[in-house]
């Protein structure tokens, strides 16, 4: 029997479990398209959110039942010690490699690589997209910000959503910071991607505010505000 990976296609976050996979001679049995998966609906479904509380993908199910989201947990998992570093030396400077990836190449390649290819619209008041057609790419664009923004986690904390689909996608969140101002013009370090949002201070005694942070920090809820479904979050601390 083989494990199976849940994903869509083409997802280039899931080319890191088949890649690992081939090199390590792990089985391995792509679900990316109807009736096996659909993105979107399948992800949403209460027996995959059984195994995957967050419905995120790619998802990896073994043949025992063993669970695994996020692409690199998954990747680590499918590969045998040549890839993962036959010592505690070697797994390490993998591990500081993938990180690197993560969070110095993938947001500037996302930002310079994929307008090429048509899959987004670049913002050339800014260095990221303005307008994104692929959801995960939204989701990049979020994760991007907070790596960026390793220097601010002292100082704040936040609840970030990506609501809607693919071509009909926004994201909106809820930051808390130390101080009643908005905490990023405070420090150079922390001067990173704000002026991309549109941002408002919200009054701690409203209902609105008291809603809105309960269905951010809890992620579910009728989000009146946004008119879009509920895709994804992400939290920054």
């Amino acid at each position: 029997m083989a494990a199976t990976l849940y994903t869509y296609p083409e997802n280039w976050r899931a080319f890191k479990a088949q890649i690992a996979a081939q090199y390590s001679g792990a089985r391995l049995k792509i679900a990316s398209t109807s009736p096996a998966f659909t993105f979107g609906q399948s992800n949403r479904s209460p027996v995959f959110l059984s195994n995957f509380p967050l419905g995120k993908v790619p998802a990896y199910q073994g043949d025992d039942g063993f669970c695994l989201f996020e692409s690199n947990a998954i990747a680590h998992y499918l590969s045998n010690d040549a890839l993962r570093g036959s010592t505690p030396q070697a797994s390490a400077q993998v591990l500081q490699w993938v990180s690197f990836a993560d969070s110095e190449i993938i947001p500037p390649a996302s930002a310079w690589v994929f307008p090429t290819l048509g899959i987004m619209q670049f913002n050339k008041q800014y260095r990221f997209p303005e307008e994104l057609t692929m959801s995960f790419m939204s989701c990049n664009l979020i994760t991007g910000m907070f790596q960026r923004l390793d220097k601010l986690r002292k100082n704040a904390f936040a609840s970030v959503i990506l609501f809607g689909a693919n071509n009909d996608s926004c994201i909106t969140g809820i930051w808390v910071f130390r101080g009643q101002d908005l905490a990023f013009t405070l420090s150079d370090d922390w001067q990173i991607d704000y002026e991309s949002y549109t941002w408002r201070k919200l009054d701690v005694d409203s209902e609105e505010c008291k809603t809105m942070v309960k269905e951010y920090f809890a992620w579910e809820g009728e989000f009146k505000h946004v008119g879009k479904p509920f895709n994804q979050g992400k939290i920054f601390k």
